[in-house]
């Protein structure tokens, strides 16, 4: 590739990025604000854990496996490694 090939191409990635600041200065500059963020109160998470406890019981009642304990978990590991 030419000299001049590479200076055309570097001066439009310039035009390029120019523009697309200047998109950006003018998005900040109109005060469009992010929205804003949701938060879980704690009646929704408490409501969202018991659900989720809910199913796994019934999962667990199907496939007639039980929770694995603290102990039982470390007793695997163990045995694994």
């Amino acid at each position: 590739m030419s000299a001049a090939a590479r200076r055309r191409i570097a001066a439009a990635q310039r035009k390029r990025w120019a523009a697309v600041r200047k998109g950006q200065a003018q998005g900040k500059s109109a005060g469009k604000a992010a929205p804003k963020k949701r938060k879980l109160s704690a009646a929704g998470r408490k409501a969202i854990i018991e659900a989720t406890r809910k199913r796994w019981a019934a999962y667990r009642k199907v496939s007639g496996k039980k929770k694995p304990t603290a102990n039982a978990r470390k007793a695997a590991m163990a045995a694994a490694s």
